[in-house]
């Protein structure tokens, strides 16, 4: 009774901070991509304003105003849905449930620390370690809507089916995702050339034509482009699919050179794979971290070459 108290607390908690890095993450993507189409439309608003000024000055003044209001709305949205402590609390409450998962997997083994009598316990002092790392990010803190059942002990194959290969295992999950970054990539670094190819044969029709009062439209795709940079950067696109592969390749590796052991021990399945999870978890902290501050720093330039 008193394992299934401490667990059932701890599954509690490694729920609670699930949806809060799911609704803060959802938060920021769609910020960003808000940003990015603000981003768009305020240089073309601004240059095209600046364009037919002297012809259109009604419609130039109308474009102006909305340009400008687009890049302030975007400035806000960076500010309000981009800050650090905003981003720094998704990194963490993600950190966060991913360690008292892991916690949960080494006590439903009974591996690791969980291998001695005070079981429990350590459960829960391991608890109060993650908790006071979590304690400048409560207010954001979700609350489950529904009943969190106590997770059941695990064997090495219900451990294999549930972390590892199953369904909804480690392994699938990386592979998919990083297939998924891996196409979105592509998709924005496509759209990056474009975009770069098109500036190059606007710049060079215009040098040919002798039209240079129109060379404003050959900074607004560069700055477009470079939103699109700054987005791709941001989502750490390149950089999740090369890590959430290895990752995938590691933990088969490990499944792998278990399974060919007889009667091998499930402490030397669990302790590595969740050491590799671990490490996975901490290098997104750092990655992402990094990835925040020059994000912040490219929006800012972005900001004066709107203008």
């Amino acid at each position: 009774m008193i394992m299934d108290d401490a667990l059932t607390i701890v599954a509690r908690d490694q729920v609670r901070w699930s949806l809060t890095a799911n609704t803060l993450r959802a938060a920021i993507g769609r910020a960003r991509w808000v940003v990015l189409g603000l981003a768009v439309v305020g240089a073309a608003s601004e240059t095209w304003a600046a364009q037919i000024h002297s012809a259109q000055p009604d419609l130039a003044m109308a474009l102006g105003f909305a340009g400008a209001a687009a890049l302030a709305v975007a400035a806000v949205i960076r500010q309000w849905r981009l800050g650090q402590e905003r981003i720094q609390g998704w990194m963490m409450a993600r950190s966060g449930a991913e360690s008292f998962k892991r916690e949960m997997y080494l006590f439903r083994t009974g591996t690791g620390p969980y291998a001695l009598d005070n079981a429990a316990e350590s459960l829960l002092n391991r608890r109060e370690e993650i908790l006071s790392k979590l304690r400048p990010f409560q207010k954001y803190r979700i609350e489950p809507k529904s009943h969190v059942e106590t997770p059941r002990p695990l064997d090495a194959n219900s451990y294999i089916s549930e972390r590892m290969n199953g369904p909804k295992g480690q392994i699938p999950f990386f592979t998919q995702r990083s297939n998924r970054y891996a196409r979105a990539q592509r998709l924005l670094s496509g759209g990056e050339f474009l975009l770069a190819m098109i500036g190059a044969l606007l710049g060079a029709a215009l040098t040919i034509s002798g039209k240079q009062a129109n060379g404003a439209w050959v900074a607004v795709i560069t700055t477009i482009s470079s939103a699109f940079a700054a987005h791709t950067l941001a989502q750490r696109y390149d950089q999740l699919t090369i890590s959430y592969r290895a990752t995938a390749d590691r933990l088969a590796g490990i499944l792998g050179r278990w399974a060919t052991k007889s009667s091998a021990p499930l402490a030397e399945l669990v302790l590595p794979a969740e050491a590799i999870l671990l490490e996975e978890n901490q290098g997104w902290i750092a990655g992402a971290d990094e990835t925040s501050v020059q994000q912040n720093n490219r929006a800012a330039t972005l900001q004066e070459r709107s203008h």
